[in-house]
């Protein structure tokens, strides 16, 4: 059934700018897909969603041809393919138990997938997922933006959602227009989520956005790497093993902290995570709905290194940690905090009987105020009570913040570089 979404013609969209990294061309349908995944892209056969029915034109609901499509990629593997256009979908596709199919479009600035209302309401179930993955391996998913369109629902559902999955790649995709969850993986392993661009427009930091969202509550979330992303507007974060944040860019976020965790005393697990080179910033100035100023970093996952960030003109602190036997190496944290609190470069913080910091290492951290920032402090240790032990200090520089270069609960900290 078509349904007038807008006043789009009926052609291909204008390119969508990004303003993001540049990124390699894709190949034709007719070509072999990048070879920098994880994943086996069965360069078989092309299942075009235009040969199944789809129009995209931006107003015809292209739902059930792309299902057709899907349908027939599951059957021998391959790659369903979307040319460029702006495809419809009032309804959620679902892949289950799908191997060995990738899902491509010409590029994120001309294949768009766009979510809409359908006629009975409320959608989905409530949420406006667009593409959900249960039970598949083997998959990946290129050049395509998905806009979620600005719906707002009930519940908080993600626009793309994979669940006890393995082995699969988002790569070179946009999101945009969202408003909750963005990408949401469940229970699932081995997986690259990397170069991609996140856009949420929901900004009330009572609201929990989050871009990309690891949750384990069936099963193990772990081997998981989020490399080279450019996320506006939310946070991303979770529960998971193994797991590496490398290079990504987040902005403008409005919850929690640029890049967090949980602690392994809930789920399956949280631990090993390497967060490295990234850059966040811009964590909005206003308390989020549990009460905080947005973070840069805040991980809670034992054996975490935490080594080569920039976290600035975040109103929260730089970096927050709680795990046992962490690294925190070579990160620059500066400009963080607002007048009204105790925003700190890093923090270690013990809050019994799972978040615990002890045994760490903290070297090579440069932390203070270069542009008149309020950044308080340098380094923090805090908690319920302090039981902290062993804290490794070296090559640090922690001077140039407000009111001093640490706030130790123990024997005053002395000179400028611990």
């Amino acid at each position: 059934m078509a349904r007038a979404l807008d006043n789009q013609p009926n052609t291909s969209p204008n390119p969508i700018p990004f303003p993001t990294r540049a990124t390699a061309s894709m190949p034709t349908p007719t070509e072999a897909p990048a070879t920098t995944s994880t994943v086996n892209d069965n360069r078989g056969q092309v299942f075009d969603v235009k040969k199944y029915g789809a129009v995209g034109d931006g107003s015809t609901d292209d739902t059930a041809a792309i299902r057709s499509a899907i349908t027939a990629a599951s059957e021998t593997g391959g790659v369903v393919f979307f040319p460029p256009g702006v495809f419809v979908l009032p309804s959620l596709l679902t892949g289950r138990s799908l191997n060995n199919v990738s899902f491509q479009g010409s590029g994120k600035s001309t294949t768009i997938l766009k979510s809409a209302v359908p006629v009975s309401f409320p959608p989905r179930n409530g949420g406006p997922t667009m593409l959900g993955f249960f039970n598949c391996a083997n998959f990946s998913i290129r050049d395509i933006t998905f806009d979620n369109n600005n719906i707002v629902t009930a519940l908080r559902s993600s626009m793309v959602s994979v669940s006890g999955s393995t082995n699969f790649t988002f790569s070179n995709c946009a999101f945009i227009n969202a408003k909750h969850f963005i990408l949401s993986i469940q229970s699932s392993s081995r997986f690259w989520v990397k170069d991609n661009y996140f856009n949420c427009t929901e900004l009330d930091g009572k609201v929990f956005t989050g871009a990309i969202m690891l949750f384990d509550n069936i099963s193990k979330t772990g081997d998981g790497q989020i490399v080279n992303n450019e996320i506006i507007g939310a946070q991303s974060g979770g529960r998971g093993v193994d797991i590496v944040w490398s290079h990504n860019r987040i902005t403008n976020f409005g919850y929690g902290a640029g890049i967090f965790s949980g602690h392994d005393g809930v789920g399956f697990g949280t631990h090993n995570w390497t967060i490295t080179g990234n850059s966040i910033t811009g964590g909005q100035p206003a308390r989020d709905a549990n009460g905080f100023y947005p973070k840069g970093i805040e991980v809670y996952a034992p054996g975490t290194k935490i080594i080569g960030n920039t976290c600035s003109n975040n109103s929260g602190s730089g970096i927050v940690f709680g795990g046992r036997n962490s690294v925190v190496a070579n990160n620059s944290c500066f400009d963080n905090g607002l007048p009204d609190n105790k925003a700190v470069g890093i923090a270690a913080v013990y809050v019994p009987p799972h978040i615990d910091p002890s045994n760490s290492i903290i070297k090579g951290n440069t932390c203070r105020n270069t542009r008149g920032g309020h950044q308080h402090y340098g380094f923090s240790d805090a908690g319920v009570r302090i039981a902290t032990s062993g804290l490794q200090f070296s090559g640090n520089d922690f001077s140039g913040n407000l009111l001093g270069e640490m706030k130790r609960m123990g024997p005053p900290a002395k000179g400028r570089r611990r």
